[in-house]
């Protein structure tokens, strides 16, 4: 589905169902979630990279899902929190499917991934790296996701430890 189609569909559903007053939509770009709802910030969120992979149903129904949440938060507070029973009766009440999504008949990026490094034969992926972490090769510990220089230091000092080591 085009983007500038789900945002009008998503703002014409809010309206519909009295959420615009107070709530906002934007896009996000989580590649493992199709839409969040964020009930102190009072947003609708929406990935793009779901939106451009599927159809329109599939996208209606996420906007409807997560409009739900909204409306439950609205009516039933702290209650309305989460996929329990408030939020299954406002799913009926608006049209939208009351069960967690399930995400397996949906179509997935491939291949987004920001940070790609091999190793050992092996191809290690990662959409972010964590702050004051290190990713090494679980074969040959030489480290990951640094630059060449750095690798071919990494690997020059892991040689000389086990050199040493072995004698």
């Amino acid at each position: 589905m085009e983007l500038r189609k789900a945002s009008a569909l998503t703002h014409l559903l809010m309206h519909e169902h009295c959420l615009s007053r107070g709530w906002t939509f934007r896009w996000q770009s989580k590649k493992r979630s199709l839409g969040t709802c964020s009930y102190n910030r009072r947003e609708i969120r929406l990935s793009k990279w779901y939106v451009e992979l599927n159809d329109e149903d599939d996208v209606r129904d996420t906007i409807l899902h997560e409009l739900a949440h909204a409306l439950a938060y609205e009516r039933y507070g702290r209650k309305g929190i989460g996929h329990g029973i408030f939020w299954k009766k406002v799913c009926v009440e608006i049209g939208a499917v009351p069960k967690f999504c399930s995400k397996s008949d949906l179509k997935r990026p491939q291949y987004h991934h920001k940070y790609v490094d091999t190793c050992c034969g092996m191809t290690f992926r990662k959409h972010r790296l964590r702050k004051n972490s290190r990713y090494s090769c679980p074969k040959c510990h030489v480290g990951l996701f640094i630059s060449k220089k750095e690798k071919i230091a990494d690997r020059s000092a892991k040689e000389l430890v086990n050199e040493i080591l072995s004698a």
